[in-house]
């Protein structure tokens, strides 16, 4: 497990990724984005391009900062706990199709953060970068299927099945990229913030 110090860099690093998101994506941006700007299916094409691929960053740079486990969950439950606090505190719309903010919210983001902490366990013995790639692409299909079935079918209505596979890829593709950036982004924070 991770020490008190990767904790505080981890649950650090949570708040400032729900702050930045909160107001990088105001209500509504990531759906005009996905549906209107680039015309994509959905419901879940904003999760799969925007959403899930934000998360993955930040919790797979606290992940590869972390020498011990748990640093991509502490970082991600922070994000959630975070973002629907201030959500709540300040009165700030968001989007009720997401449900961002809500316990559904907060409970998708930990199945997520479940799932990418077993994708960096179990790729332990593989080069850090494609930890960081598998580890994106499969936590933000997990997402989207969550999102899937969890969420949307009572706030945006189930997706038709032949826009699956569409999403699916995108979110697989945007995964692995969101997974490069992260191992990007992580080496030159290790210098600084990875616990020696």
């Amino acid at each position: 497990m991770i020490c008190e110090k990767e904790a505080r860099i981890s649950a650090a690093l949570g708040i400032v990724g729900a702050l930045i998101f909160l107001f990088a994506f105001p209500k509504g941006s990531i759906s005009t984005l996905a549906h209107d700007v680039l015309g994509l299916p959905g419901p879940g094409a904003g999760i799969g391009l925007v959403f899930g691929p934000f998360l993955i960053i930040v919790a797979v740079v606290s992940s590869v900062l972390s020498r011990g486990s748990g640093g991509a969950l502490v970082t991600s439950l922070m994000f959630a706990v975070a973002y629907a606090l201030i959500v709540h505190l300040f009165r700030i719309p968001t989007s009720q199709k997401g449900a961002f903010g809500s316990s559904l919210f907060i409970g998708a983001v930990t199945v997520f953060s479940v799932v990418a902490e077993v994708v960096m366990a179990l790729g332990k013995r593989l080069n850090t970068v494609w930890r960081c790639i598998l580890c994106g692409a499969v936590a933000n299909v997990a997402l989207i299927v969550i999102y899937w079935t969890v969420i949307f079918p009572g706030t945006a209505g189930w997706i038709h099945r032949s826009d699956v596979p569409v999403l699916l890829g995108l979110c697989f593709a945007c995964g692995v990229v969101a997974g490069c950036v992260a191992w990007g982004i992580s080496r030159p924070l290790s210098k600084s913030f990875a616990v020696k």
